[in-house]
């Protein structure tokens, strides 16, 4: 009977000692789950801050910047502050159209180009593309840094990735779409690019309507002509 007594008394202490065991690991499991969601939440706040200091908004998914004009092909025109300049850049949408860039080429500078002439031609892991101006003037520069690293379109396409810098020959862009008009036709964009991905690759590209980054490297080429041809109003 003592033997029975000191087997089951054995088993209690190991089932006791396994109890314990899984307490603490469900306890760590607990502890580095809110350490992870802290964390988000941390990164979510820094990202969300940043774009407030660079006056950015989200609206379904695509980032755009409220100070800034934005023409139907996906550039963004902004006056350059205390010049008598304006800068150009491509919008969300392009830089998620196009796919990775890995090089563009700028005319030089004091060169005259009217609205709808290309303003930049654009290589990318699927083709080129040839980008139209959003606005007439005079080439005063263009961005070396984008030139070293074109990554910058996609990682910081409103500021350090700008493209342009020109001379406005009129104001004929102030006429293109600014604040709450420009942010629902980004939205409709950014919506229409989630459909295209949808139709051509037969699968969910994005929930809610959000843009997907590896979209654009999963069309053949034919497909990514016929897409920058209808979003970016230019040759693929």
């Amino acid at each position: 009977m003592n033997a029975l007594f000191s087997i089951i008394q054995t088993i209690g202490i190991f089932l006791a000692g396994l109890v314990v065991r899984f307490g603490l690991l469900v306890a760590v499991l607990l502890v580095l789950t809110a350490i992870f969601l802290v964390g988000l939440g941390i990164v979510r706040l820094a990202g969300a801050l940043r774009r407030r200091v660079l006056g950015l908004s989200v609206a379904d998914g695509v980032s755009w910047k409220r100070q800034g004009y934005y023409a139907p092909g996906h550039t963004w025109v902004a006056s350059v502050r205390g010049q008598a300049a304006i800068r150009v850049g491509f919008d969300d949408v392009a830089q998620h159209v196009l796919g990775h860039v890995t090089a563009v080429t700028f005319p030089s500078p004091g060169t005259k180009v009217q609205e709808g002439e290309p303003l930049a031609e654009v290589t990318c892991a699927n083709g080129r593309a040839v980008i139209p101006a959003p606005a007439g003037g005079t080439v005063l520069a263009f961005n070396n840094a984008v030139i070293d690293d074109p990554t910058l379109i996609h990682r910081d396409p409103y500021r350090r990735g700008w493209l342009v810098s020109l001379e406005p020959a009129n104001t004929a862009y102030t006429r293109l779409l600014w604040g709450d008009a420009a942010k629902r036709w980004l939205r409709e964009e950014s919506n229409r690019w989630s459909r295209v991905l949808e139709e051509q690759l037969q699968l969910h590209a994005a929930d809610g309507g959000e843009l997907t980054a590896p979209g654009a490297s999963l069309l053949n080429a034919e497909q990514w002509n016929a897409t920058v041809r209808s979003f970016l109003k230019t040759e693929g």
